[in-house]
């Protein structure tokens, strides 16, 4: 490696080694562990354990070779070149963070610190870890439902630092709610869920900015008059069950708003996200299961012909609540911030109550010829539940 090999990269800046990072000084070898994985470093003289202590954010890439150097003058130059380059190429080095700039206020760094050491473990050197968690503080969220899935998604993304949330639920709290529904307590019986809900997250995180809506869906209309200016969209309502899926999925797709959704089935729960004009939608995943199995169409259409579905409330339990929930918030962080792309796309996942299992049940793919998001979509209008896909 040539003098100036590091300015060529921009690797100018000062290196610090990232706090998720534990080292470790083993005989002949410095042994590095990050995120469930370990990296082997030989070092029979020593000179990789200097290194890595020389990783605290007082010096930049030329300084830290310079200085190991000045250390160990036996050592190879272009060796520690290289191995500071693996540091940075490796993600295992960050920009002490006095060097970051943010928006955040030193309350928001200090309680969603956590927050951003994980979002750190991710990034590459140079970027900013702070920015995450500021994409999450400005993100406008719509939240719909506020029963089990919905009080657990609310609480976590209250938790996570979101602050402008919508959200929408037409019941009210009853005992039998309480077995999984975390944000009410039994003084709370009889009252509306999004009131009380709005109270609970706002005395957990005051700075929230909480709109409500106590609504029942009855269309397309209603929804896409909800969520319309959203970044997001989560749905965790259940009723009613054969429709409201149709209703999320042509609302958010006219608007260009991904969204996420998910519910409980008995024993399993299953989740997916669709993102309009890159993922295929709900759409068409019906059609693609309708096209694989006869009987699904079947079922799914005396389902919409009849609205069958449960005779009584479908057993709800709080393990596969909080899962599910976790699953759901997770691919919410991946839309909003973009640490990761979505995982949820094209697929039905679920986890299994009987063997803790996650795994994929079902995939589809974006199809072109969709009566909902298909190439067409912004020249066609599909009036059978008054749903105009048109935003001209």
């Amino acid at each position: 490696m040539v003098p100036g090999f590091f300015k060529e990269r921009g690797y100018e800046m000062k290196l610090r080694l990232k706090p998720t990072v534990i080292p470790y000084r083993l005989p002949e070898q410095v042994v590095l562990q990050f995120n469930g994985h370990y990296a082997k470093l030989p070092d029979p003289d020593g000179t990789m354990w200097l290194l890595t202590m020389s990783l605290d954010g007082t010096r930049d890439a030329e300084g830290i070779v310079e200085h190991v150097l000045s250390r160990q003058p036996a050592a190879q130059k272009s060796a520690v070149r290289k191995a500071v380059n693996d540091f940075i190429e490796h993600k295992l080095v960050e920009l002490p963070e006095e060097n970051l700039q943010s928006a955040l206020d030193a309350q928001s760094r200090t309680r969603f610190s956590r927050n951003m050491d994980f979002f750190g473990s991710m990034t590459a050197f140079g970027e900013n870890k702070f920015a995450y968690q500021e994409k999450l503080q400005e993100a406008g969220v719509c939240v719909l439902g506020c029963g089990g899935l919905g009080t657990h998604i609310l609480f976590d993304l209250a938790a996570l630092g979101i602050r402008h949330l919508t959200i929408l639920d037409f019941d009210k709290i009853e005992l039998s709610n309480l077995n999984r529904q975390i944000l009410y307590k039994e003084a709370d019986i009889g009252t509306e869920k999004v009131e009380t809900a709005k109270k609970r997250l706002l005395e957990f995180s005051s700075g929230m900015d909480i709109r409500t809506h106590s609504l029942r869906l009855q269309s397309t209309e209603d929804v896409a008059g909800v969520v319309r200016g959203h970044d997001i969209v989560i749905c965790v309502a259940d009723k009613p069950a054969n429709y409201i899926g149709d209703w999320l999925n042509a609302a958010c797709v006219r608007h260009g708003i991904p969204f996420i959704s998910g519910g409980l089935d008995v024993r399993r729960s299953v989740f997916y996200s669709v993102d309009p004009g890159i993922s295929g939608c709900e759409a068409c995943w019906l059609a693609a299961a309708r096209r694989k199995n006869s009987l699904v169409k079947r079922l799914t259409t005396m389902n919409k012909e009849q609205d069958i579905t449960y005779e009584r409330p479908a057993p709800a339990f709080v393990t596969l609540v909080a899962v599910t929930a976790g699953m759901i918030v997770s691919e919410a962080v991946k839309y909003i911030t973009g640490c990761q792309p979505p995982q949820l796309t094209d697929k039905l996942k679920e986890f299994c109550f009987d063997d803790l299992s996650v795994g994929i049940a079902e995939t589809w793919e974006r199809d072109p010829d969709c009566r909902i998001c298909g190439s067409d979509i912004h020249h066609r209008h599909d009036l059978g539940d008054t749903v105009v896909v048109d935003d001209r």
